[in-house]
């Protein structure tokens, strides 16, 4: 395809947040609605036929769901594994935002049939990762490379996410947050544009309907307030727990099972079955299977008893570590959104039993308990807030979520050094910061030498200064190589510099001579 000429780059920067805008909810509703039909036509009809149902045919739906995922992921494009979030960061510094339009493919037919399929996995890690990639594949299409491709892959990953949830501000937040590690990018206005171009056509498409519903308009008073603190601790304490026992139990998986990765999310699968067959023998919900908004809904209207949120709270907890340590393909922002609703459910309901607590107290720290719970495992305080915020449309939440993110961070920075996202990327082996921009002087002390010092060097011979004065003759000094040498007053060679000072110094003064001699 021939490149596009335009006649100002402004014009230009324009066109291709448009295009990533408009791509990214488009991609956003088409996987939505592919898991959703998926999930309608298996799994609605199982659970209304009955617990031997769910048992008997969930299982080998569950199993043929592991293995055709396994396959695709284990054969075809290994990196579509997981939530798709560190693969964009990576592929965003590391790869300068180039994208292979094979991963994309196989990243949504094998989301769809993952999270669609009954996996306990979210959409919306995908849903990022799969916008940003069409993004970029559409810029490489065009001939765009560099900078403008990296500001096109992020714009598509805003738009994604705000199709996603239906969050156009989250998304702005979430990709300076997360992705580009920035909240004063210069990129800021572009993603601005592009996720208001994505709901934008969200609200043409599909409506402007919360993605969660609360059953009334919601009424504080101070006891609620009081409650926030450790409702917002226990939610911290679910997500941080989560965290620690998903990513170490896919360590081990990848570095000690002898398994091979095809059969690997057929494990996942089966334990996510086990769980949900037992909870739906319990308690009649199927929330464990795919992204359990249907549950999370009734959660948040507060009709659920302490022991159904209970068990549904540690069959979630167990099915999406399960999935996601395995290789599922599928995301964790639906199931942390989850987790952490019931984990601040079960403190209200718990609390009312001892307390005379108004009605709004389950729905309010259920609310709280979201963002607390997905505040701990991304480490985007303002992303939780306003993620929660967008998805319920009601602006009395605002205060509670603001102390539950300043607890939630207090909390998780003790608990875990990293957040899900970079864990996920160190684990694997790999370091961004050689290939981040530095912000502020706090971080350059972090960075180690080894990171700058990346260029080859070479040292000359110090026997004999003739074929070091042939290297520099030859023009060597200007190349894009480093030459290292240490001079003496006398025209050799030394054998190494005490301190920085002292090599800097006899570094000049030694080049100063040779460019003498030679000129």
């Amino acid at each position: 395809m021939k490149r596009i000429r335009l006649s100002s780059n402004r014009t230009r920067e324009i066109l291709y947040t448009t295009i990533a805008g408009v791509c990214g909810c488009l991609v956003a509703l088409g996987f939505a609605h592919g898991i959703d039909l998926l999930h309608s036509l298996i799994w609605k009809p199982l659970s209304q036929a009955g617990w031997k149902a769910i048992a008997g045919i969930g299982l080998l739906v569950l199993c043929t769901v592991g293995l055709i995922t396994g396959w695709m992921v284990g054969k075809i494009a290994p990196e579509a594994a997981g939530s798709g979030i560190p693969q964009l960061k990576v592929s965003y510094w590391r790869d300068m935002a180039r994208i292979r339009t094979r991963l994309i493919i196989v990243k949504f037919f094998a989301g769809i049939l993952s999270v669609g399929g009954g996996m306990s996995l979210g959409r919306e890690g995908p849903t990022v990762q799969l916008a940003g990639g069409v993004a970029s594949i559409i810029g490489q299409k065009l001939g765009v490379a560099g900078f403008q491709l990296r500001a096109m892959t992020a714009c598509g990953a805003a738009a994604g996410l705000a199709a996603a949830f239906n969050t156009p501000i989250a998304s702005v937040t979430f990709v300076l947050e997360e992705v580009l590690d920035n909240l004063n990018s210069r990129l800021v206005g572009r993603i601005l544009l592009a996720s208001f171009i994505s709901v934008f056509v969200l609200y043409l498409l599909a409506g402007e309907s919360p993605s969660l519903t609360l059953p009334r308009s919601l009424h504080f008073d101070w006891l609620i307030y009081l409650l926030v603190i450790p409702a917002s601790a226990c939610a911290t304490l679910t997500g941080a727990a989560f965290q620690r026992s998903a990513l170490a139990w896919r360590k081990r998986i990848r570095t000690h099972t002898p398994l091979p990765a095809v059969f690997r999310p057929m494990i996942g699968a089966v334990i996510t079955w086990a769980a949900a067959s037992v909870t739906f023998a319990w308690t009649g919900h199927i929330g464990v299977i795919g992204l359990g908004y249907d549950d999370l809904n009734t959660c948040l209207a507060g009709s659920l008893a302490l022991s159904t949120l209970i068990i549904l709270l540690v069959g979630k907890w167990i099915a999406t570590t399960a999935s996601y340590a395995w290789g599922g393909c599928g995301g964790i922002f639906a199931p942390t959104l989850f987790m952490g609703a019931f984990s601040g459910a079960c403190f209200a309901a718990a609390a009312t039993l001892v307390l005379p607590l108004p009605a709004d107290a389950v729905p309010i720290l259920a609310v709280v308990g979201m963002s607390a719970c997905l505040g701990a495992v991304v480490r985007a305080p303002a992303t939780s807030i306003l993620i929660v915020f967008e998805m319920t449309h009601d602006f009395a939440i605002v205060p509670p979520l603001m102390l539950g993110a300043l607890i939630s961070q207090m909390l998780s920075r003790k608990l875990c050094t990293e957040n899900f996202y970079s864990q996920v990327i160190l684990d694997d082996g790999i370091d961004l910061s050689p290939h981040k921009s530095v912000q502020d002087f706090s971080e350059w002390k972090k960075r180690r030498i080894a990171s700058f010092a990346t260029f080859p060097v070479r040292v000359l011979p110090s026997e004999d200064p003739s074929k070091a004065r042939q290297i520099l003759a030859d023009k060597l000094l200007v190349s894009h190589e480093r030459l290292l040498a240490d001079w003496t007053s006398e025209g050799g060679f030394a054998h190494g510099c005490s301190s920085l000072l002292t090599f800097t110094g006899t570094l000049a003064v030694g080049a100063g001579a040779a460019l003498d001699r030679i000129f």
